[in-house]
């Protein structure tokens, strides 16, 4: 009655704290603790990325010539592009004042295209229309900025799409308007041409292809570039429109991993890890959302800061529902432990009364653990008594074996002596008397099977057991009532031959031979090589 009272209650309380543990699978568990590591490692990698500018920024300061001042700059800006918008605003700028000094026209466009691509990144796309529709002259465009700033217009007209609930509407042309001028335009080897291509594929719906594609463009990569993590974050995208959820948590987390080892501040993938497993693990997406807030900030761009503020509210959501949950677990918790107070009351009364009787019991115990005592004695005795007469048995087995073995001696004895009398030219007498058919193989091969079958009628188990110490892949499956070389070698060490020598002998192997057979099964040993023959002699006892 008590006993089905206390486990109704602890079932009632191991399904209220079901509640309380994440719902994540084992894959993505796995994902998120690899993810762990790199977030951990953020701060080498954004160390390693700023010892990387601080070497450029020595070079732009140590050259007074304009034009190279012009290229260090721009490298410089493509440096901080994703890692802080202000600095890469600053560089650009600057580069488009330097290009007006050496009135170079191509550099001026270059400048300014790339800055009109940087508002529109950011979110800045009132900034990025001013630029990129009303302060570049096309007709001054060279060929291959031509094709740089239709497709910077194109890649706009996609984020604006993509972003189409901020309060700028822009009436610019759609992507699709720019897509097949590009592909005219671009080498169909290119990474852009196969972006385009992918793009198109995934608003066509030709999920398949458009994976293929942009798999070509992952394979053109590595982790430690930021494109890796741009393709990684595509494929995602597809991922999730081919209903293939798993794929999409891949994906997103190897791009939030690339994104950290980049050093990006500007990026997605970490958020939208986020938001896929606020339901499951909230403490774990907030941490991510926490870290995505800090870098949008430390960018200073518009657009992060924005989608990661909407993503903060429904983890704010998800933890006012666990307070809720953890309040009607504690009030819960708290009616039935004082139910349970009720009931272990009741017990220990019950115990008290039982204690009495249980002392009369302890007393009838230790009477019969005397009994027991003596009857356990003359077991061991009997023990060692058989302990003996299997001792006997096997030195008794042993001796069988050599008289076997040293038959098989005498045989090749003779059939050498009579090989010898045949080489003398005694022929005709020979023949006579020796059959040259190999009578000491035919001995060996029934000492072999006499061996085999009485081991094993005495040890029906040790193949099993032998093969208990092995690894796996090295375990040795023996012909039916037959052992194998190295199982007999084994037998005999369990039968008390430790001697190679001896062993080789009642074999008809060489010394060398079984040295081999011993080193080549130890090495396949479970456990220690170095104890293996004595784990082998406890085989049976």
């Amino acid at each position: 009655m008590f006993r089905r009272i206390l486990v109704i209650s602890l079932c009632i309380l191991a399904a209220l704290s079901c509640d309380r543990r994440d719902g994540l699978d084992h894959a993505t568990r796995s994902l998120l603790n690899e993810l762990d590591g790199y977030v951990k490692a953020r701060d080498v990698y954004v160390a390693r990325k700023l010892d990387q500018m601080d070497a450029l920024r020595r070079l732009c300061r140590a050259t007074d010539d304009p034009a190279r001042r012009f290229d260090l700059e721009m490298s410089m800006a493509d440096e901080y592009f994703a890692f802080s918008f202000d600095s890469t605003q600053a560089y650009l700028k600057h580069c488009q004042e330097l290009a007006r000094q050496l009135g170079d026209q191509e550099r001026y466009n270059h400048a300014s295209i790339q800055l009109g691509h940087l508002y529109a990144k950011a979110g800045s796309y009132m900034e990025a229309n001013g630029v990129l529709y009303g302060q570049i002259d096309t007709a001054s465009l060279s060929e291959g900025l031509m094709t740089d700033y239709l497709y910077y217009l194109y890649d706009f007209s996609m984020d604006l799409a993509d972003n189409s609930g901020l309060v700028e509407r822009l009436a610019i042309p759609p992507a699709s308007s720019f897509r097949q001028r590009l592909l005219d335009r671009l080498p169909k080897d290119s990474d852009r041409w196969r972006i385009l291509l992918r793009d198109q594929l995934t608003g066509e719906g030709r999920l398949a292809s458009a994976d293929s594609v942009a798999h070509l463009l992952l394979a053109g990569t590595t982790p430690d570039e930021h494109a890796y993590a741009i393709y990684a974050f595509h494929l995602s995208d597809i991922a999730e429109r081919d209903g293939r959820p798993a794929d999409r948590m891949a994906w997103l987390v190897r791009s939030a991993e690339c994104d950290l080892i980049n050093a990006v501040r500007d990026y997605a993938s970490l958020t939208m890890v986020a938001q896929r497993i606020v339901s499951t693990d909230v403490d774990r997406s907030f941490r991510y959302l926490r870290l995505a807030q800090e870098d949008a900030l430390l960018y200073n761009a518009k657009l992060r800061p924005w989608q990661i503020s909407r993503s903060l509210m429904e983890v704010e959501d998800a933890y006012t529902e666990r307070l809720t949950r953890s309040r009607r677990f504690v009030a819960v918790f708290t009616i039935l432990l004082a139910f349970l107070a009720a009931v272990l009351s009741i017990i220990a009364w019950s115990l008290v009364a039982r204690s009495r009787k249980l002392s009369r019991l302890r007393k009838e115990l230790e009477e019969s653990n005397a009994r027991l005592a003596t009857a356990n004695q003359s077991l061991n005795q009997m023990n060692q008594v058989i302990s003996k007469s299997n001792q006997v048995q096997e030195q008794y087995i042993l001796q069988f074996l050599e008289g076997l073995s040293s038959d098989i001696s005498l045989i090749r004895a003779e059939d050498n002596r009579f090989r010898n009398l045949l080489k003398q030219g005694k022929a005709d007498q020979l023949l006579k008397e020796l059959s040259i058919s190999g009578r000491s193989e035919k001995a060996r091969d029934d000492f072999y099977r006499t061996f085999d079958r009485t081991f094993l009628a005495l040890y029906p188990n040790f193949v099993e057991q032998f093969n208990a110490l092995l690894q796996p892949e090295a375990r040795i499956v023996p012909p039916k009532d037959r052992l194998t070389t190295e199982l007999r070698i084994f037998a005999l060490i369990r039968l008390g031959v430790d001697d190679s020598k001896q062993i080789a002998t009642m074999l008809d192997y060489s010394v060398s031979t079984i040295y081999n057979y011993k080193v080549s099964v130890k090495n396949a040993a479970a456990g220690d090589r170095d104890k293996f023959e004595e784990q082998v002699k406890m085989i049976g006892k």
